[in-house]
């Protein structure tokens, strides 16, 4: 599907607001509702829109501690240790890379002694690890989910 203008107006709206009225958005842009409807419906079914969340602020549930984690992994258990990272919650992100670092994820848990239990207990049980290195987030400077289109 190619991202017209006015779809890329819609998701602007909709990711400073996704609670924003239908009514007012297709106020502002100019177009009616129904209009506005099936072009939301069509971002959907194309997966250019994947879906409608709330931000939660981690650390206001408790959630204070934040780490990156690069492994390095044996390259015939990739697939596997990837499909075994996938199920653990707390895993925000979990990103391939390319060089001698294999894969980062993104974790976020109570505190620093969780992030330590969680490498300990799941992470180094895993098979076909090399390598893991953790950096520990001291202060989170910009964190955005805003898609710049």
């Amino acid at each position: 599907m190619k991202v017209k203008d006015v779809d890329r107006k819609i998701l602007r709206l909709l990711q400073e607001d996704s609670r924003r009225p239908f009514r007012k958005i297709a106020t502002d842009l100019n177009i009616s509702e129904p209009t506005l409807y099936n072009r939301v419906k069509k971002l959907q079914e194309e997966m250019v829109i994947e879906g409608f969340t709330t931000i939660i602020n981690p650390e206001a549930v408790g959630l204070k501690g934040l780490a990156f984690i690069m492994l390095t992994v044996e390259p015939s258990k990739e697939e596997e240790i990837i499909n075994r990272l996938s199920i653990f919650p707390e895993i925000m992100e979990l990103h391939l890379l390319f060089g001698d670092k294999n894969i980062l994820i993104k974790v976020r848990d109570r505190d620093i002694e969780s992030i330590n239990e969680f490498i300990t207990k799941k992470i180094k049980s895993i098979e076909g690890l090399l390598k893991v290195e953790c950096y520990l987030s001291l202060k989170t400077k910009k964190e955005s989910h805003i898609i710049p289109i």
